[in-house]
């Protein structure tokens, strides 16, 4: 079926929502073309646009209707208003995508951790490691670019040339719920000592003052306390793995908090104490359990 005229009702919209409209976008390459080139028929216009001269005839129609178009001496013209009318809703257009562009923020050039001495030319692949961007000598990998500014190992080197997908693959996030019976004086806490992690690259938080006080005593290492269910789910999109611990009282809200819009990291829970090898799955607040 050709493609109906834009409908005068359709002037609401502009920019790249103005193309939704029936015809819009046929409507101004009619005017387009007929500035750009001379026509005498109808069918050279359709030829070149790719259309049916039916739609065409339909386009000039309309445009004639609303004072767009005439022919003078045999040939298509926009008239002073037609000129006007393609001038502007290009502009609008032009303005539109050009803001689109600046909000999706395209990384021309970036800095990474040298994995090893990079001089200015070098072909890197990019790769995350431990949650930071990391460049090595190669052209092989899904994220690749040029260096523009070079480095020695361990240190930031500048690239450019950007090409390709760097792939993202979330972590998990351990969720270590202490329960009243590990809290109270004489409970147990080797079961908490024995899952807690002893990598660094582990992303380590507490969530309230008995848990926080726990893990630093077990691990001497200090957890992050503030901000933690934020924290975490931005250390799983950059692929490291996040550990939380949390007492019983604390849970729904850390859960809640973890469930905020955007990308669901992988979660488990796991209540402490509990069965050492318990499956996932079984025994309900009992052992490792995958959240829901």
């Amino acid at each position: 079926m050709p493609e109906t005229p834009a409908g005068k009702g359709d002037e609401r919209f502009t920019g790249l929502e103005s193309l939704r409209s029936p015809g819009r976008t046929s409507e101004l390459l009619f005017l387009f073309e007929i500035s750009t080139k001379r026509h005498g028929r109808l069918r050279s216009i359709a030829q070149a646009l790719d259309l049916s001269v039916q739609a065409i005839s339909l386009l000039y129609r309309d445009a004639v209707a609303r004072g767009w178009v005439e022919r003078h001496d045999g040939v298509f013209r926009p008239t002073v208003e037609g000129t006007e009318h393609l001038h502007e809703a290009l502009e609008k257009l032009s303005a539109d995508l050009s803001d689109r562009e600046q909000k999706l923020a395209i990384v021309r050039r970036c800095r990474a951790l040298a994995r090893e001495d990079l001089a200015p030319g070098d072909r890197v692949v990019l790769s995350m490691q431990g949650g930071f961007l990391t460049a090595r000598r190669g052209d092989g990998g899904d994220s690749r670019g040029k260096v523009l500014r070079g480095a020695r190992k361990g240190e930031l080197v500048e690239v450019g040339e950007l090409a390709g997908i760097l792939p993202l693959r979330p972590a998990g996030i351990r969720v270590l719920v202490l329960s009243p019976a590990l809290l109270a004086p004489e409970g147990d806490r080797s079961v908490l000592r024995e899952e807690l992690p002893s990598s660094e690259e582990t992303f380590l938080a507490a969530e309230g003052l008995e848990a926080y006080h726990l893990v630093r005593e077990l691990t001497g290492r200090t957890p992050v306390r503030f901000g933690t269910a934020p924290a975490a789910r931005e250390a799983s999109q950059k692929g490291v793995p996040s550990v939380l611990v949390v007492t019983e009282e604390l849970l729904p809200s850390l859960l809640h908090r973890l469930a905020e819009p955007g990308p669901t990291p992988p979660l488990s829970i796991q209540t402490l104490p509990g069965p050492r090898r318990a499956s996932p799955g079984r025994g309900r607040g009992k052992g490792p359990v995958r959240a829901p």
